[in-house]
C-alpha cells in the first residue's frame, strides 16, 4: 500500500500545460486518424482524432523508487495503439519539463471533435491542511517545491482545450479530491446508438481514478498495480465496436478493483472544467478505416515547416546560450583584473613587508614534504627582493581523511576521503597544522614555493596554455574539486599550487585583523588567477567549498 507520497492525484500535472506557451508538435511521426463513424451500434456519428499521453514513473532521482508505474504505462500504450488506433506519445520517467513540453504541443494539434485520453502512474504529495495536490515528476526533490506542479486551478483552465472529449485515467493516491462527487449514471433505458451519440456531440472533461480520498496500492496486479490490471483487461476483452468510458466502469472496473484492494475506484466529470454531459467513447481501430497516404500530403508539408522552425529556433537559441556564456566570462576576467589593479596600487603605497631568513633547511623533510631552499623572492607584490629561508611544505593540499583522523569531523561540500579538504575556516586550518606539529606558510613563502625557483608567470612559463596538465579551473574541473596529486608537480615536487582549492596562509590581508591572504585559485577560476603572483583575501571565520589549505614547517 502507497502512503500519499505515492502515485498522487494525477490531474495535477495538467496544470504545466497552461503555464507554457503551445508549440506544434514538431519532429514526431504521426499517424492522423480521420474523422470516422461509429458503425453498428452508432453509425453516422463523427469520432474524430484519438490521442493519448502515457506516463509512468519509477526511477525518481530524489525520491523512493515505484515498482509498476512503467510496465503499466507500456502495456497501456500498447493497447491503445493496437486495439483502439491512438496515437499514443509514451513518456517512461519524465521530468517536469518533458512533461510539460508534450502535453502544450498534443495541445496544440487537438481539434473540435478530437479525443484526448491521459494516463498517469507516479509519485505525488497532499497537503490535507490546504487540501492542494502536488503532483512530483522525476526530477522532484522532497525538501524543494521548485519542480512541483499545484493542482488546484486545473478545473477552470482545462476549459483551454479545443478538444470535445477529454479522459484522465488515475492511478494515483487521492486521485479523486479533484472531481464533482455526485456520479451521474448512464441512462440505459434510451437505445444504445442514440445514447452513444448524445454523449460523442456533448463536450465531456472526466476522470477515472483508481482511488478516492485514498492511498492505492502500487503492486498487487501481476506485474501491474490492480487498477491497471483491471483495466487492461477491460478494455481488452471489450468486444462491442463502441462504448462509453462510464459503462467500461460500471461493468468491468468498479467493482473488480474494490473487491481485490482497500480501495474504491470513482468516475466522474471534473468540476469546473466545462463538462457538459458528454462522455468519452472508445472505438475500436477496427471500426475505423485506415487514413489514405498515412495522414495527406498537406500533412506532411506541414510537418517540414514545422521541423525547420524547430531547428531554427534551436540554432538561434545555442547562439544566444553562446553569447551569454562568453559575456559571462569576460565579465569575470575583468573583475579580476580589476582586483589586481586594487592591490597593485595597495603595495604600491605599503612599505615592503620586513621579514628575516628561516630555518635553513639540510633538504630533510618528513614525508609527504617537500625540502624548499632557502633563496630570493622577486614578485610583482614587492619592490625589489625578498629573502625567504629554507622550509618545509606539503606536497599536498590537506585530505579529507588526513582531516577527519586529526579533528573528528569533515564539514566538506565534496566528499571523497582522497579529496581536498574545504569548508573550513582559517581557524580550523590553523589549528589542524598545530595539531600535526606544522604551520600555515607565509603568503611569501607560498609564492616562493609554488613558483618552484622560476621567474615566470606561471611555474611552467609564462602562457597560461599547458595549464591542463598542471591544474583543476574552470576549463576542466566539471565544477567540482578533484583528489590531491593527479596533475603534474613543480619543480620542488609540490602538486596542485594552481587551482583545485584556494589555499590559506598565516598572513594578513590588511590592517583590519579580519581577513587573511588566499592563494592559487580554485576549481571555478579562470586560468589567471593560477598566476603564482595572484592573492585574494578571505574572512577568517567563514567557510566556502573553494577553500582548503596545506601546511609548512
Amino acid at each position: 500500500m502507497k502512503t500519499c507520497h505515492d502515485r498522487l492525484l494525477w490531474i495535477s500535472f495538467v496544470l504545466s500545460l497552461l503555464i507554457a506557451d503551445s508549440s506544434a508538435w514538431a519532429g514526431e511521426q504521426r499517424k492522423i486518424v480521420p474523422q470516422a463513424k461509429v458503425p453498428a451500434a452508432n453509425p453516422g456519428v463523427e469520432t474524430g482524432r484519438y490521442y493519448a499521453i502515457v506516463i509512468g514513473i519509477n526511477e525518481y532521482q530524489h525520491l523512493p523508487k515505484l515498482q509498476t508505474a512503467k510496465k503499466d504505462a507500456e502495456d497501456v500504450a500498447r493497447l491503445l495503439r493496437e486495439k483502439f488506433g491512438f496515437e499514443v506519445r509514451l513518456l517512461l520517467d519524465a521530468t517536469r519539463h518533458e512533461i510539460v513540453d508534450s502535453i502544450n504541443r498534443a495541445r496544440a494539434l487537438l481539434r473540435e471533435n478530437d479525443n484526448f485520453l491521459i494516463y498517469y502512474a507516479g509519485h505525488g504529495e497532499f497537503d490535507k491542511a490546504t487540501e492542494k495536490g502536488f503532483w512530483l515528476p522525476a526530477d522532484a526533490r522532497p525538501d524543494s517545491d521548485a519542480e512541483w506542479i499545484i493542482a488546484d486551478t486545473i478545473t477552470s483552465n482545462i476549459k483551454r482545450f479545443t478538444a470535445r472529449h477529454i479522459l484522465i485515467v488515475a492511478d494515483s493516491c487521492y486521485s479523486g479530491t479533484m472531481t464533482r462527487k455526485a456520479v451521474t449514471s448512464l441512462a440505459f433505458s434510451e437505445e444504445r446508438a442514440i445514447h452513444l451519440r448524445k454523449m460523442l456531440r456533448k463536450t465531456s472533461r472526466t476522470l477515472m481514478a483508481s482511488g478516492g480520498n485514498e492511498p492505492v496500492a502500487d503492486s498487487g496486479g501481476e506485474g501491474h498495480s490492480i487498477f491497471a490490471s483491471v483495466f487492461l483487461r477491460a478494455l481488452d476483452r471489450m468486444e462491442e465496436p463502441a462504448f462509453t468510458a462510464e459503462r467500461l466502469f460500471d461493468d468491468e472496473i468498479k467493482v473488480a478493483v474494490s473487491g481485490r484492494a482497500e480501495q474504491t475506484p470513482e468516475y466522474h466529470d471534473i468540476r469546473n472544467s466545462g463538462h457538459d454531459g458528454g462522455d468519452f467513447v472508445f472505438v475500436a481501430r477496427s471500426a475505423r478505416p485506415e487514413p489514405p497516404g498515412g495522414g495527406g500530403d498537406g500533412l506532411k508539408e506541414e510537418r517540414k515547416k514545422l521541423e525547420a522552425e524547430r531547428a531554427q529556433i534551436e540554432e538561434e537559441r545555442k547562439k544566444l546560450e553562446e553569447a551569454k556564456r562568453l559575456a559571462e566570462e569576460r565579465r569575470r576576467v575583468e573583475e579580476e583584473r580589476r582586483k589586481l589593479a586594487e592591490e597593485r596600487e595597495k603595495l604600491a603605497r605599503l612599505e615592503p613587508p620586513k621579514t628575516e631568513p628561516g630555518p635553513q633547511t639540510s633538504g630533510q623533510c618528513p614525508p609527504k614534504m617537500a625540502s624548499i631552499p632557502a633563496g630570493r623572492l622577486a614578485s610583482e607584490n614587492i619592490s625589489g627582493e625578498m629573502p625567504v629561508g629554507g622550509f618545509c611544505m606539503d606536497k599536498y593540499e590537506t585530505t579529507q581523511a588526513e582531516y577527519e583522523k586529526v579533528m573528528g569531523r569533515n564539514p566538506s561540500h565534496f566528499k571523497g576521503g582522497n579529496l581536498p579538504m574545504e569548508q573550513v575556516t582559517w581557524y580550523e586550518a590553523d589549528t589542524y597544522c598545530n595539531k600535526v606539529g606544522k604551520r600555515l606558510p607565509t603568503e611569501w613563502e607560498w609564492e616562493y614555493a609554488a613558483r618552484g625557483g622560476t621567474a615566470t608567470t606561471y611555474h611552467w612559463g609564462d602562457s597560461e596554455a599547458g595549464i591542463e596538465g598542471y591544474a583543476w579551473f574552470m576549463g576542466n574541473s566539471e565544477n567540482k574539486t578533484h583528489a590531491v596529486g593527479e596533475k603534474k608537480p613543480n619543480q620542488y615536487g609540490l602538486y596542485d599550487m594552481a587551482g583545485n582549492v584556494w589555499e590559506w596562509t598565516a598572513s594578513d590581508y590588511d590592517n583590519s585583523g579580519k581577513k587573511k591572504v588566499l592563494r592559487s585559485g580554485a576549481w571555478n577560476n579562470t586560468p589567471y588567477a593560477s598566476r603564482a603572483a595572484f592573492r585574494d583575501s578571505f574572512d577568517l571565520g567563514s567557510r566556502d567549498s573553494l577553500v582548503g589549505f596545506r601546511c609548512a614547517q
